[in-house]
């Protein structure tokens, strides 16, 4: 009994023991997993990286319109296509 209590205490120190130095550290050698978070940063678009991306944007929209305009289109001479055989 006195074997198990005096085993038990330490493994409970060397528990503790090993979590303090694992999450003092920087490593992740911790027994639960604990990491320290990344750190972000955050950098500045340049003006041509914002000026592309503009242009980017507005290149797909145009795109966009284009597209829609073409269905719209397409639809329209469809349905003058079937009125036409239905006469």
């Amino acid at each position: 009994m006195k074997k198990m209590t005096l085993s038990l205490a330490a493994a409970a120190v060397l528990g503790s023991l090993t979590f303090g130095i694992g999450a003092a550290s920087a490593a992740p050698a911790s027994p639960a997993g604990i990491q320290a978070a990344p750190m972000v940063e955050t950098v500045q678009m340049t003006r041509g990286e914002r000026r592309m991306m503009r242009h980017h944007r507005m290149h797909r929209h145009m795109m966009h319109r284009r597209h829609m305009m073409h269905r719209r289109h397409m639809m329209r001479h469809r349905m003058m296509h079937r009125h036409m055989h239905r006469m």
